[in-house]
């Protein structure tokens, strides 16, 4: 059989030139389930391999995962855990805010919510926030993107290494001291331009202006499915008080 990594001929359960496993299984719910504890209780290498590849051809790198390149890559799981837990205790340990404090002070100002439950465990939980709001988000882009031959549990994959590296972007900028700079928004920008470049590279099959107006429909579902949620959560919030 022919290595889908390397692309060398072998036979048997490994690869004789590179070493990856030959039984590379489409990623779907399963795949997604049998590498949770891989990627919790072990930490792979590839980190540096990942951020290099993620940094110079993401959706390119990120579609070569899917399709069977994987011994060199840091898992998914375990890349989005490591990287929005560095950027988190980075800005704690720093003394500044992470955007999702500014996003609830900015909520705060103009609202009543000072109180809520729901606003309080969010900010105390910014890491599980942010996993939490990856699989939202892949939902969004694979209803925008519904034509592609991309499945859920791929679109979820992509969107975890596109927010992992989005962490590792955050955190780089964490060192901004000054936070009524307009540098605390370049990290923001930085963040959504990374995920356009990352969808245009990754949908190759599509010219780019269909490609934008499908990424600016998966912010625009992604944005009423968060507004539903906090809704339903508030809802919920106030029914167990």
């Amino acid at each position: 059989m022919i290595c889908k990594n390397c692309e060398q001929n072998f036979n048997g359960n490994y690869c004789s030139n590179c070493g990856q496993n030959s039984n590379v299984r489409k990623v779907d719910y399963k795949y997604l389930i049998s590498e949770i504890p891989n990627s919790i209780f072990q930490i792979n290498r590839g980190f540096l391999f990942t951020l290099k590849e993620l940094f110079t051809k993401p959706g390119h790198s990120i579609r070569e995962f899917l399709e069977g390149k994987r011994k060199n890559h840091f898992k998914p799981i375990a890349f989005i855990i490591f990287t929005s837990t560095l950027y988190v205790l980075a800005h704690y340990f720093i003394g500044n805010q992470t955007f999702i404090d500014d996003a609830i002070s900015g909520y705060k100002a103009g609202s009543k919510a000072e109180n809520s439950d729901l606003i309080n465990w969010i900010s105390k939980n910014q890491t599980y926030v942010i996993l939490i709001l990856v699989p939202f988000f892949s939902l969004a882009s694979y209803l925008a993107f519904i034509k592609s031959k991309y499945n859920y549990f791929e679109h979820l994959v992509l969107n975890i290494y596109i927010t992992g590296q989005q962490m590792f972007i955050y955190f780089i900028f964490s060192f901004i001291f000054d936070r009524n700079s307009y540098l605390i928004l370049l990290p923001l920008f930085l963040g959504m331009t990374f995920n356009f470049w990352t969808y245009i590279q990754f949908f190759n099959n599509k010219n780019t202006f269909k490609k934008i107006l499908n990424i600016l429909l998966t912010y625009l579902i992604f944005i009423l499915v968060m507004i539903i949620g906090m809704m339903i959560g508030t809802i919920f919030m106030k029914i167990i008080e």
